[in-house]
């Protein structure tokens, strides 16, 4: 392992075609069918210097120093498998060899672009088949063996929606050449539009939702602007294609504004043909009726009620049809079920992994990927992974505004893009400009949602901006009412929120509290929106003056039976507390000085004793300059 192949390496990966189905029908035998195909796989790769970095069950993961070792590797494995005496049932393997780009750091490879081709090669084809990609083709044509041709299969598009893959089958003298048609995105009937960059993370949404689409009919992807349902919807499509006879059809609903033409949208998507005297959607229903088919329903949010009625309607006329939807809220259809998508895995900016663990991080690996795209030459080094690691922090991992600040590494160093964020609406622009004009720029993205919120939604949204770090419904109630929301308004409107994806609840707060959130991005929204509303003052007032309230309720508690409570509450609000502290330093010294003093018990107890002392400090000399 301390020797793996890194720089340009030449990758082989392997699979037992029917493996499932044969440690079904011989459970007895199956192991020893196991162990025979191992040591026929390792004889040969030892043999050429391959390195066995991987195996999951029966499938085998191999990189070589060059392609021509993996080539006769290949060769002599398919060969011997071949001509095994097996009994009782025959082991057939496929087998993709591809070549390109791996980095090894801690004995494990990263380069996912390189990893994940060979994967889909290899996955393309049948038992007894090689498939090489055109890359390897071209390092192996001129040293293959005289009893062995390289054919042509074209171009292929492959199930994780990169560009298309010029595949080649290897013909061995003596072994089968005739194999079914390639299991590839052309087979099957879809209309997937192609993915010009490649797809990062996810493995785990992707595995999950594919198990709650076996068991509902109807998985709506939910999440804010950005968090990237739309590929992951597309993602989780390209790889069910094999299992829907009569085809995966993928439905944009973004611009349309006449909830009358979802029916009509979707026919011309399948390429149905209208026909007198049936609405849209007769023809639809009579056409899915007995038919095996998903349908990929995309952005939904701003014809929520007509697309949840299309959806009900086609659920109901066809039981073969399942329908994966994206939307900012759920569609509200009787067996729905609701996937929130999250946002891209993030290192601990306080504990940062070394340089070579970044990476396993999904915000990392987009950032590097994109970076690369515009930045040819961009390494990440000691110097620039701190940068890498906040800006993906601060960016919540929301893969769009990721995205966007990875472009931004064509004219700015990875620091002055992490002290840029501040103003993150201004830089994080230029997205590309056949997207649509909402992905072009992070602020355009959040007005999708915003506009789409009632009056007193947006008003909500704009006063809970003053909160950081969170708030319960309390303090919601108490610092949001008036001004056309009355108090009890509140929780139906914060449900909205959350319905909307706008506003996150936070299950496990450390005082066990509901307590609710908005992503930073978000968050930074809003204020920008309140400040230019106006009445910002009053907001900052209230949740002055409910924190004051809140200190003088916990300071006596902190001596009593349930101080364990009030010390964590006080904890669930430390980022609250010194946003009130800071307000109070502009507005209302006498205010600052309570909330700084009275609780000083957990200030101590947890180490911030200090850091009351400079507020103290702060708010006493302004108090003494104010009274003389």
């Amino acid at each position: 392992m301390n020797n793996l192949p890194s720089g340009t390496v030449t990758f082989l990966f392997t699979d037992i075609e029917g493996s499932t189905k044969l440690s079904q029908q011989h459970p007895d035998a199956m192991p020893a069918l196991l162990a025979r195909h191992h040591e026929i796989l390792n004889q040969a790769i030892d043999a050429y210097n391959g390195h066995v970095f991987q195996i999951v069950g029966d499938s085998f993961a191999v990189a070589f120093h060059s392609a021509s070792d993996a080539l006769h590797a290949t060769l002599d494995a398919q060969r011997n498998l071949y001509h095994e005496a097996w009994t009782p049932a025959p082991i057939k393997v496929r087998m993709g060899i591809h070549t390109g780009a791996a980095q090894v750091n801690d004995n494990q490879y990263s380069g996912y672009a390189t990893l994940a081709s060979t994967q889909r090669i290899m996955s393309a084809g049948h038992g007894g088949q090689i498939l090489l990609s055109g890359a390897t083709r071209e390092l192996v044509r001129d040293v293959l063996p005289t009893d062995s041709e390289l054919f042509d299969l074209g171009e292929k598009r492959l199930k994780d929606l990169l560009r298309p893959e010029h595949l080649y089958q290897l013909n061995i003298a003596g072994l089968p050449t005739t194999f079914p048609p390639l299991k590839t995105l052309d087979l099957f009937s879809n209309n997937l539009p192609v993915q010009l960059t490649s797809f990062v993370g996810r493995e785990n949404e992707i595995a999950e939702l594919k198990q709650e689409l076996d068991a509902h009919r109807l998985v709506t992807l939910t999440g804010s602007g950005g968090t990237g349902k739309t590929r992951l919807s597309l993602q989780v499509a390209a790889d069910l294609l094999d299992r829907f006879d009569h085809g995966v059809w993928f439905i944009e609903l973004a611009p349309l504004t006449d909830p009358d033409l979802i029916p009509q949208t979707i026919l011309s998507a399948i390429g149905i043909s209208e026909q007198p005297n049936k609405t849209p959607l007769e023809i639809l229903k009579e056409y899915l009726h007995e038919k095996k088919s998903l349908i990929v329903l995309d952005n939904c949010e701003h014809l929520i009620e007509a697309s949840a009625k299309v959806t009900n309607t086609l659920l109901n006329a066809a039981p073969g049809l399942k329908i994966l939807a994206s939307s900012r809220e759920a569609l509200g259809v009787k067996g729905e079920l609701s996937y929130p998508v999250p946002s891209l895995s993030l290192p601990d900016v306080k504990h940062l992994p070394t340089i070579e663990q970044l990476s396993q991080y999904e915000a990392v690996r987009l950032f590097i990927d994109r970076a690369l795209l515009v930045a040819p030459h961009f390494v990440v080094d000691k110097d620039n992974a701190p940068h890498i690691a906040q800006i993906c922090y601060r960016l919540d991992g929301i893969p769009l505004a990721i995205e966007l600040a990875a472009a931004r590494t064509k004219m700015l160093s990875i620091e002055q893009i992490s002290k840029r964020l501040d103003d993150r609406f201004r830089l994080l622009t230029g997205g590309a400009r056949t997207a649509l004009p909402r992905q072009q720029t992070l602020r355009a993205l959040i007005d999708w949602s915003y506009d789409i919120l009632s009056e007193n939604e947006r008003l909500l949204l704009r006063r809970l901006s003053a909160f950081a770090g969170g708030w319960t419904l309390e303090a919601a109630e108490d610092v949001c009412a008036g001004d056309s929301i009355e108090s009890y308004d509140v929780f139906d409107l914060l449900s909205q929120l959350v319905n909307k994806s706008l506003v996150v609840v936070i299950e496990h707060s450390q005082s066990g509290e509901t307590r609710y959130r908005m992503l930073e991005t978000i968050r930074q929204y809003a204020r920008e929106k309140l400040l230019e509303a106006g009445g910002s003052e009053i907001i900052r007032q209230r949740h002055l003056v409910y924190f004051v309230k809140l200190v003088e309720q916990a300071e006596p508690e902190l001596y009593r039976s349930n101080q364990a409570f009030w010390l964590n509450k006080l904890d669930d609000e430390l980022d609250n507390l010194r946003m009130a502290l800071e307000w109070a330093l502009a507005i209302d010294a006498e205010s600052g000085l309570r909330i700084a003093a009275l609780p000083w018990r957990w200030w101590d107890m947890h180490g911030y004793f200090r850091e009351m002392g400079e507020w103290l400090s702060q708010f006493l000399e302004r108090y003494v300059v104010a009274d003389s």
